[in-house]
């Protein structure tokens, strides 16, 4: 048993490293819906409402693929005399991600090859915790615009993404929050289960986050944003 275990492992942390490159992955749109905005990945501290970032993409309005939105220039708030408004809202269920999209079959089909269930969501739970939106107005968004793009070097590092053909954009709501990642305590499993996926479990998190991007933890960090096309 041991030995077909840790063969399993060995498989699980092969099918994280098959690729080089992260696939270009759609979130479900339940999912969408949840997360109220266009899905940074990987979710991350240090992304701010009203100030300017690029992406190498074209840009596009369309909230159905993730983003990863790099810096461009920052703009701090109070220099503008904008105050950001904080709603705080309800947890939000990020098992969609695991189980929703079939970029993941790979790793869903070693579980299934361990004995388990096909679904990871029936072993772990992944979900954002204090969620918080921060959003500034449409108004106040233009009003930073005007002030921001066309001073310092701004104009020259917009000019230099420009050339590159790639996405600008201006940040106007972010949601923030907890991410957590972790075993169901209510899995009701044998003693045999849970050893399964207690192998599994780490490779799953090493080919969740380096194949797919996807972060599994993290305090405070932004998972979504709504992004104005700037040129």
């Amino acid at each position: 048993m041991i030995k077909q275990l840790a063969g399993l492992a060995l498989a699980i942390l092969a099918a994280g490293c098959s690729s080089s490159t992260s696939p270009d992955i759609s979130i479900p749109a339940g999912g969408r819906e949840l997360l109220g905005g266009r899905e940074l990945r990987p979710a991350r501290a240090g992304i701010n409402v009203g100030s300017l970032y690029f992406a190498r993409e074209v840009a596009t309005d369309d909230s159905s693929k993730p983003v990863n939105l790099e810096e461009l220039c920052e703009v701090t708030l109070a220099n503008y005399g904008v105050t950001p408004a904080d709603a705080v809202q309800v947890d939000i269920d990020l098992s969609s991600q695991l189980d929703g999209t079939a970029a993941l079959s790979g790793i869903k089909n070693i579980f299934v090859d361990l004995g388990l269930s096909g679904n990871i969501s029936d072993y772990y739970e992944y979900k954002l915790t204090n969620v918080v939106n921060r959003s500034i107005s449409y108004q106040d968004a233009q009003n930073i615009f005007k002030g921001r793009a066309f001073k310092g070097k701004c104009p020259d590092w917009r000019a230099n993404i420009s050339r590159q053909k790639w996405a600008r954009y201006q940040v106007l709501a972010i949601k923030t929050g907890d991410i957590i990642f972790q075993r169901k305590s209510d899995i009701g499993a044998s003693a045999d289960i849970k050893a399964k996926i207690a192998v599994a479990e780490p490779q799953l998190k090493a080919a969740l986050s380096r194949k797919y991007n996807m972060a599994m933890s993290g305090r405070g960090v932004v998972v979504a944003v709504n992004q104005i096309i700037r040129e």
